[in-house]
């Protein structure tokens, strides 16, 4: 019975090289991954509609708001979310590593180039809830922010091809 008990309190904890550590560095990454195509496909939306289009969009989060598994996992819980050139970026750790054994970053391609902005979170995401609002507003120049409002961590997200980059270029 002993033995059973110890073997089942063993596999259930996450310890670095166990499967269960592998199990929840895929299930993050996995999550990464869908925040970062729910950013892009909100921004692709409001790119596609041109200036004074704005577009909100939901996501859930799970483990990238348990700075818990995130420390287990990654040594880290420092969460980012970046958008520079032609793609959105999310990474847990200090730097970003896009491939091999310590991969903690996924990036999904835009049809816009940002100029580059990040939004670093030390203690993971701020909430499970998150709003990603984008707005195409010719009179604001092209930003990222983040607050927390209603349970929601909200994310905004100002484009402005026109504005911020030269005239012609990166119009739909």
């Amino acid at each position: 019975m002993l033995v059973l008990m110890l073997y089942s309190v063993n596999s259930i904890t996450f310890q670095q090289g166990s499967t269960s550590a592998e199990t929840l560095n895929m299930q993050i990454l996995l999550e990464e991954k869908n925040l970062a195509n729910t950013i892009a496909g909100t921004v692709a939306q409001v790119y596609a509609q041109g200036p004074g289009a704005k577009s909100t969009t939901y996501a859930k989060v799970t483990y990238l708001a348990e700075p818990d598994y995130l420390q287990k996992t990654f040594g880290s819980t420092s969460v980012t979310i970046k958008g520079s050139g032609n793609s959105v970026m999310v990474w847990v750790g200090s730097n970003s590593v896009t491939s091999g054994d310590n991969k903690n970053t996924v990036t999904t391609e835009v049809p816009y180039s940002f100029k580059e902005a990040s939004l670093p979170f030390p203690n993971g995401l701020p909430s499970k809830s998150v709003r990603i609002v984008v707005e195409w507003n010719p009179d604001k120049a092209e930003g990222w922010s983040s607050k927390t409002v209603d349970g929601y961590l909200e994310i905004r997200i100002n484009i402005n091809p026109v504005g911020d980059h030269e005239e012609g270029t990166d119009q739909p």
